[in-house]
């Protein structure tokens, strides 16, 4: 099991796919007292916890301890990891030094003028001169800490992702890739669900993501297979001031906590995201919508296959030159589900057919939205041209 940590209740940007730059911080905003952390780690290594990351939503190069933190995580046979944005350097060598098991750098292009919409108020520049710094560091102290380059992709960031992979390569750094999506959940539910606190930069923010929930990805994440949500039973998460929170993607960390870590054992608290009316409420909407699908698996199977088709449009469309509707794009040859015609897809589909006397499917139209669109079965029915 993992455990992620919130050390400090603030970060240095607003980037306006992350709730810290597009929702209000009602939680706590202070910085974890270092006792208090102690305790947790031995709570934790006794509760089977084997590697703890000192972020959720905030940056933890914040924390001006935050090399005693790494230390004492170390120091109880644990694996520790970070994850930042790379735009502070003050606190960064001490965290460094103390020879963290994991550094994350998050980062959304190579060139400033990319950057900064995906990180607001940061600066690249100042983040690849930090990337040189550490790995100086790790070099001159001989540190095994393992550091990636995690590269946000949207639709138009897509050009720069070779030049940051070079260049991060080049230090000997591991580079992977993601699509970025709209969190927290609480803002998705929202777009989905109509809510008027969905503002105009919301708005332009999906347009740049290759994953925006769409009526036609919400539709997506709908057919897929009921399953269980990772992110609730599989992860551990606590906020500045010890509390145990839902999960990962909920912002409100004041309204969906579980108690205080330390005060109550992990049996009882992992049944409170079961029993707890709001939690119960909050995991069925998210999952009547999908939205655990959404936040776990964006860069897998057909979540990743729709995210390509839409970057491909996109691309296609600014080479000629052609008007970018985002909500439209990577759509057009999609039988609608008005139009769908299950019994011709399953006639002229055998395997489809047999998929589903088997279980793997519950129709054809599941089996037509997760895969048969992307692969050109017939048999669907009247295409919907965009």
């Amino acid at each position: 099991m993992n455990m992620y940590i919130d050390i400090v209740g603030a970060c240095n940007l607003s980037c306006p796919s992350c709730p810290m730059g597009n929702s209000e911080n009602v939680n706590f905003k202070k910085a974890m007292q270092v006792d208090m952390f102690r305790k947790i780690v031995e709570k934790a290594r006794d509760e089977g916890v084997e590697t703890i990351f000192l972020y959720n939503w905030t940056e933890p190069l914040i924390h001006p301890r935050i090399g005693e933190f790494v230390e004492i995580i170390n120091a109880a046979g644990l694996q520790s990891g970070i994850s930042s944005n790379l735009n502070l350097a003050k606190n960064m060598e001490t965290a460094m030094l103390a020879n963290p098991w994991f550094f994350r750098i998050s980062l959304s292009g190579f060139y400033q003028e990319t950057y900064q919409q995906g990180h607001v108020g940061g600066d690249i520049e100042v983040v690849k001169a930090n990337m040189i710094k550490l790995h100086e560091l790790k070099q001159q102290h001989g540190l095994s800490t393992r550091i990636e380059v995690y590269y946000h992709r949207y639709l138009d960031n897509m050009e720069e992702e070779g030049l940051m992979r070079e260049f991060s390569q080049r230090l000997g750094f591991d580079f992977s890739t993601g699509f970025s999506v709209m969190m927290p959940l609480e803002k998705t539910l929202a777009l989905i669900e109509g809510d008027s606190s969905v503002t105009d930069t919301d708005r332009e923010t999906l347009k740049r993501l290759a994953l925006p929930p769409y009526d036609d990805l919400v539709n997506l994440v709908r057919q897929y297979p009921k399953q269980a949500c990772t992110l609730k039973d599989n992860w551990l998460v606590l906020d500045c001031n010890g509390n145990t929170i839902l999960c990962c993607s909920v912002f409100n960390q004041t309204e969906f906590q579980l108690g205080k870590y330390l005060d109550v054992p992990l049996p009882q608290l992992t049944r409170l995201k079961y029993t707890q009316q709001n939690c119960v409420d909050m995991c069925n909407r998210c999952a009547k919508n999908g939205m655990h699908i959404y936040a776990t698996l964006p860069n897998h199977g057909p979540l990743k296959e729709h995210a390509v088709n839409r970057i491909i449009d996109f691309q296609r469309r600014t080479i000629v030159g052609l008007p970018i509707e985002s909500d439209k794009l990577g759509r057009t040859g999609e039988v609608s589900a008005e139009n769908f015609d299950e019994a011709q897809y399953l006639q002229m589909n055998q395997d489809v057919k047999n998929a589903i006397a088997t279980g793997a499917f519950t129709s054809g139209y599941q089996h037509y939205v997760l895969y048969g669109r992307l692969e050109g079965r017939l048999g669907a029915g009247y295409l919907t041209v965009v």
